[in-house]
């Protein structure tokens, strides 16, 4: 087994503090994971700005507890003209949608739009669409899901991912890292929503890559004091193939 790089925070962004590498290395040795299923990831693509995505911010509010889904709110901020600034928007958020419009090749970027497993999209106001989209991403996906977990060891948040199913072709992807509050509720006063108080479930504050998968077993520490100091009540890994391609598995820890 190679040294352990291990993974440091500083003003907000993770990077390697050791050999230049951004991760742990993978080792067969690493323990497998607890679960032995990956949920499916929704993503909501969201703004204040947006007369249309209240009612999405609410659905995904109600889907944050159901079983065998993580859900993530990335608020973008093309809409900040429209007489409100985002308070939780990002260019990297936008940036984000875009890459998964491209990945896909149909150029669809729009709010509320919710992507569901890195694979399609549909409107994030429209439940019985997204239950249809679970349904074919599970069906997609089944063979080539991986399983992930998180859990607290002292001051270090451990991440466990397993092995690629032996009848995959997929064996190499990113874990990425997204550091999100619990739930945040912002007062309006301009623009569209103008008036109104909107609670957004699991808003993304940072995004990072924190290690490459190549379909071996492999453990990543955190600092989670750090993660939490960023705003991380809530942490989800996700093992995704080419950064805005198939989600192959997710796993979320929030404090308690």
């Amino acid at each position: 087994m190679r040294p352990a790089t291990f993974i440091a925070l500083g003003a907000g962004v993770l990077f390697a503090a050791a050999s230049g590498l951004l991760g742990l290395s993978a080792s067969s040795h690493a323990q497998p994971p607890k679960t032995s299923a990956s949920p499916i990831l929704l993503e909501l693509f969201t703004s204040q700005g947006c007369s249309s995505c209240p009612p999405a911010d609410e659905l995904l509010n109600a889907w944050r507890d159901k079983p065998g889904v993580i859900t993530l709110s990335f608020s973008v901020d093309y809409w900040n003209y429209l007489g409100w600034h985002d308070t939780l928007s990002s260019p990297e958020n936008s940036e984000r949608q875009r890459d998964y419009a491209l990945a896909r090749g149909d150029g669809r970027v729009y709010t509320p739009q919710m992507v569901v497993d890195g694979i399609t999209h549909v409107n994030g106001a429209n439940e019985a669409a997204i239950e249809m989209a679970l349904r074919n991403a599970e069906r997609r996906l089944k063979n080539v899901k991986v399983p992930i977990s998180m859990q607290a060891e002292g001051n270090s948040l451990v991440v466990d991912i397993g092995a690629a199913p032996e009848t995959s072709d997929m064996r190499e992807a990113t874990v990425w890292l997204a550091v999100a509050k619990d739930k945040e509720t912002v007062a309006i006063s301009r623009g569209e929503n103008r008036g109104k108080k909107i609670t957004y479930s699991h808003p993304v504050r940072e995004l990072t890559p924190i290690g490459m998968w190549k379909g071996e077993r492999m453990t990543l520490r955190l600092p989670l004091n750090e993660l939490q100091t960023i705003g991380g009540d809530c942490l989800v890994a996700m093992l995704q193939v080419e950064g805005s391609g198939p989600i192959l598995g997710a796993a979320a820890y929030e404090r308690e």
